[in-house]
């Protein structure tokens, strides 16, 4: 089944550090590029989560919020550093003596020199919480793949339309093919005849020129080679992995086996058939760039 790149998922849940909020965003990227915005409380848990999700994603942008709505994330301790108040009396001290000032050195001038009280989160041993947060990760996430396989049935229902489109149009091609074969063998045998008229030849090496000349004209082998290419395609759109540069990949291979009929047929009504299959190409290939 295939699953698109895009999808989002949230999922909350209470804990001993208050009430977690998960929200996971998931946008088409030809990579798996994870970013990951955590409370700083959180913030060790970085690398595990981007752990679980590249086991789940193999490829696009995603981007997850975690935040904390609870006492849990506020709590702080203020501290004062003495040395360093001392450093700073003695130093207006002598400022002022020297200066001959008669301003008091209040506390509230000392409270405002830098770095003196600092506020710090409060520290502790924040493991035990990760089986707390944990779930609520996995629902989040899961509810973000939810959405991205209902885009990817979506998807799969216009690939397939398109699909039988370009078969439809492959197989009139053969269709045509033999006719425009025989009119392009005469057309050569006619003109070498022109060519060759008042000139001794070999009439069995003559045939085998033109035989030559028509066989270059010969599509056979890239209709087979590009109805090969859409079978494999299709039998992707049924696997459960990520198959979205196989696809890629499969659709050049079919562009490339097109281009090279229309110009080996050379020929008009073959040109607009394969000027509609790289229609439908064009098209799939745009969808291909959001399936994961």
């Amino acid at each position: 089944m295939l699953k698109s790149m895009t999808g989002f998922g949230r999922a909350e849940g209470a804990t001993s550090l208050g009430k977690v909020i998960v929200e996971s965003r998931s946008v088409n990227h030809r990579y798996c590029d994870i970013n990951i915005k955590l409370p700083k409380r959180l913030s060790l848990f970085e690398n595990r989560i981007k752990e679980l999700l590249r086991s789940q994603v193999s490829r696009g942008r995603i981007d997850v919020s975690v935040r904390l709505d609870g006492i849990g994330e506020e709590k702080v301790q203020l501290s004062v550093d003495l040395d360093l108040a001392e450093q700073y009396y003695r130093v207006l001290h002598d400022l002022k003596e020297k200066l001959q000032l008669k301003d008091d050195i209040s506390l509230a001038l000392l409270a405002g020199a830098k770095d003196l009280i600092t506020a710090k989160e409060e520290s502790g041993d924040i493991e035990p919480y990760w089986q707390e947060v944990l779930p609520i990760l996995n629902q989040s996430f899961k509810n973000m793949d939810d959405m991205k396989r209902s885009e990817g049935e979506s998807l799969a229902k216009d690939l397939r339309q398109r699909l039988e489109r370009i078969a439809r149009q492959l197989q009139v091609i053969k269709q045509q093919f033999p006719s425009r074969l025989k009119a392009t063998y005469t057309r050569l045998h006619e003109r070498l005849r022109s060519l060759l008229e008042g000139m001794e030849t070999d009439p069995q090496r003559f045939q085998q020129e033109v035989a030559f000349l028509a066989e270059r004209t010969d599509i056979t082998e890239e209709i087979v080679r590009g109805e090969s290419h859409l079978a494999q395609f299709g039998t992707l759109m049924e696997a459960n992995e990520p198959v979205g540069r196989k696809m890629d990949f499969l659709l050049q291979e079919i562009n490339r086996e097109v281009n090279t009929v229309s110009a080996k047929a050379n020929d008009a009504e073959i040109s607009q058939n394969v000027v509609e299959v790289k229609s439908e190409l064009e098209k799939i290939r745009e969808q291909v760039q959001n399936i994961e």
